[in-house]
């Protein structure tokens, strides 16, 4: 693939890369793989749920979870 880019917008490029300390071509390749990644949807792990071993409480009415029902 080829990208041209205008003689000023090269200045730029090469006086950031010098900045840098690398090759104007390495400058340009670093930071569009970088905004390749930066697309890239990341997968977050789902948390696990804890499990909570209650033991055996039987079945559960509505005046045990309410004071409303007499």
């Amino acid at each position: 693939m080829e990208v041209h880019f205008t003689p000023e917008q090269e200045i730029q490029m090469a006086q950031i890369a010098a900045q840098a300390g690398t090759d104007p071509e390495l400058l340009v390749k670093d930071e569009v793989l970088r905004l390749i990644e930066e697309q890239q949807p990341t997968q977050t792990p789902v948390p696990e749920l804890p499990v909570w071993q209650l033991g055996a409480v039987g079945t559960l009415r509505r005046c045990d979870l309410y004071d409303d029902v007499g």
